[in-house]
């Protein structure tokens, strides 16, 4: 089982400290090259000063620095790529194992999945998109750019997957497998690595523009639904799909203002009610796990808690 696969390796309490500070210090040393940036406009632009930079803080828009949307982007996601080679290292060389560890306890990956994941929740989130369409139309502006978004496009389908499979790996794979090692149970892992990925993402400028209480119930619950689908399926692979499918997203297809994905997207928006999104999310959510119950056969909660608890208790016993 996936979570059981913790058990390979070494897994001392001081080596999940030790790999957590070191995949955050990844990530942070990824900020460089766009910290470079940055520096450089403000510093021989006479345009654009501080008061700029702390607008681009708070809503992470690259264009009122006079920085390219796609370059700007482009930076974001590469932070991402120092932090998971850091995961991979972490993992590899501090914890013995391997990085398929983290995503499934079969062998190979099961790319289908993770296409099937993507395919269906992309399908879900454009009927919601739709829906929405149909109730205010008015709240939406097309803005085709050429050429702009076909680079978009590519930058969103090469780079953008690094992004979120560094935060499934990281979150439901190495976290919440730690926490269930040294709690040996599965739902308070599921719990507190969504209530940790909700907070990593505080720092979102949706949390400035819509408040931090109404944004962290958005993302504690989609880090809810995302540990859900990877217990049940014992597997990352959905989780995977569905998570790349979200930020694919937003970025090529659906921006809005105060979101950190402030790309040329094909359309942009208005008009947000987060809880009416959220509201959106837990629907499209439950049609997609029950989707997936009915096509991959998932077993009942009750059964996998105690499957769980058998399989831990002979692997402990074996220790």
């Amino acid at each position: 089982m996936l979570l059981n696969q913790v058990f390979k390796g070494l897994n001392d309490w001081w080596r999940y400290l030790l790999g957590i500070a070191l995949v955050i210090s990844g990530y942070f040393l990824g900020q460089i090259p766009m910290t470079v940036v940055l520096y450089y406009k403000i510093s021989n632009d006479p345009n654009y000063g501080l008061e700029e930079l702390e607008s681009f803080q708070k809503n992470m828009n690259f264009e009122a620095l006079g920085i390219n949307k796609n370059f700007g982007f482009l930076l974001l996601i590469l932070m991402f790529v120092i932090a998971v080679i850091t995961l991979w290292l972490v993992v590899k060389q501090l914890h013995i194992k391997k990085m398929e560890d983290l995503v499934t306890p079969n062998r190979p990956v099961n790319i289908n999945k993770i296409v099937f994941g993507f395919g269906l929740w992309m399908i879900l989130s454009l009927i919601l998109e739709l829906i929405n369409y149909w109730i205010d139309p008015t709240s939406y502006v097309f803005r085709g750019s050429g050429g702009a978004f076909v680079v978009l496009l590519l930058i969103s389908l090469i780079f953008l997957p690094i992004q979120t499979s560094f935060e499934e790996l990281f979150f439901r794979g190495y976290i919440m497998q730690g926490l269930y090692f040294f709690s040996k149970n599965i739902w308070i892992a599921v719990l507190i690595s969504s209530v940790l990925f909700g907070l990593i993402h505080g720092m979102n400028p949706e949390v400035e523009k819509y408040g931090f209480w109404t944004m962290q119930t958005y993302y504690i619950a989609a880090g809810l639904f995302l540990a859900i689908i990877t217990v049940m399926d014992d597997g990352l692979e959905l989780a995977l799909g569905v998570h790349a499918a979200t930020n694919i997203f937003g970025a090529v297809f659906l921006t809005y203002e105060g979101s950190v994905l402030q790309t040329d997207s094909l359309f942009s928006t208005t008009v947000i009610n987060p809880w009416d999104m959220l509201f959106g999310f837990i629907l499209s959510a439950a049609l997609f796990m029950y989707i997936c119950y009915k096509k991959y056969g998932w077993r009942s909660v009750t059964l996998l808690s105690s499957d769980y608890a058998d399989a831990t208790n002979n692997i402990t016993n074996e220790l």
